[in-house]
């Protein structure tokens, strides 16, 4: 099996988030979007870290215990992304800033 065939057993839904596609399906996507869109300015909260360390792990051990870690670790980033992003309503911002 290559590390592309790993696929989840129900792709992650990032609808809405920058940078991301609308699904993860499978290990290695993942991988290329976490290291490119969360890791190189560790914007939001370290889960970001352990999702990419879990999906290196899932990768190298190809293992369905793994690979079902590392999509739950995804899937929970992704949703506390989300509610992070619904907490600052967007006129706040402005309000902030003058």
């Amino acid at each position: 099996m290559s590390p592309k065939d790993i696929t989840f057993p129900s792709p992650v839904t990032t609808t809405g988030l920058a940078g991301f596609p609308d699904a993860l399906h499978d290990v290695a996507e993942a991988r290329r979007v976490v290291d490119a869109m969360r890791l190189p300015v560790v914007r939001s909260r370290h889960a970001w870290l352990d999702v990419a360390n879990l999906l290196m792990l899932a990768q190298a051990s190809q293992s369905p215990a793994h690979i079902e870690v590392a999509r739950n670790a995804l899937d929970r980033a992704v949703v506390a992304e989300r509610h992070d992003q619904r907490a600052v309503p967007s006129d706040a911002i402005w309000a902030i800033a003058a």
